[in-house]
């Protein structure tokens, strides 16, 4: 499949109880909340942006890589209210999605706090395992997790991924400076 026939546009994803969608610009105060959270925080490698102008910026910058074929950004909201409750990303390990099928795909994923063990999360993961197998076509999926996130771990399980092993000093956090260990864990789909 060319990329042109892949991202003809963004890929809005529509489940039962949620909408994957594009971010922009409107969404960067809600975004910007959602990060200073320290708990939306705690498992990951940065402290998310450090202001509401900083939050656009990244925005901007989600859609030009996703412009530029290297992720799929997707803001995931309430059907409901379209309240905004977490992100969601795919993105090739390296090179562009054009270059299907050499490199895996990673997913990295946040949620509100107030949303967890809702199967929230396990729904847009689906949405977005499902959008792969019928429009992208990776073999591999990866997620990489510290091994202290017991829920990422457990969710991701669920939907099938196995765990491969643990990769020492993995990550640099982007602020404290320390490195942190990761659990990979892999999707196969062949």
């Amino acid at each position: 499949m060319s990329s042109e026939s892949l991202f003809p546009s963004f890929p809005t994803l529509y489940t039962e109880r949620l909408v994957l969608r594009q971010m922009n610009a409107a969404d960067a105060r809600d975004i910007y909340a959602f990060y200073s959270d320290p708990l939306v925080t705690k498992h990951l490698d940065w402290y998310g942006p450090s202001s509401v102008e900083d939050t656009r910026v990244l925005i901007d910058s989600w859609n030009q890589a996703y412009t530029d074929k290297k992720l799929i950004p997707w803001g995931i909201s309430l059907n409901s209210t379209m309240q905004f409750v977490g992100t969601l990303m795919l993105m090739p390990t390296r090179g562009h999605f054009k270059e299907a099928p050499f490199f895996p795909l990673t997913l990295g994923f946040d949620l509100k706090p107030e949303c967890w063990n809702k199967g929230i999360m396990s729904e847009a993961l689906r949405s977005v395992l499902d959008f792969n197998r019928k429009h992208i076509g990776h073999n591999r999926i990866q997620a990489e997790v510290l091994p202290e996130n017991a829920a990422s771990l457990k969710v991701l399980k669920k939907l099938g991924f196995q765990e491969e092993g643990l990769l020492k000093q993995y990550l640099l956090h982007d602020v404290t400076k320390t490195f942190l260990d990761v659990v990979m864990l892999a999707l196969l789909l062949s």
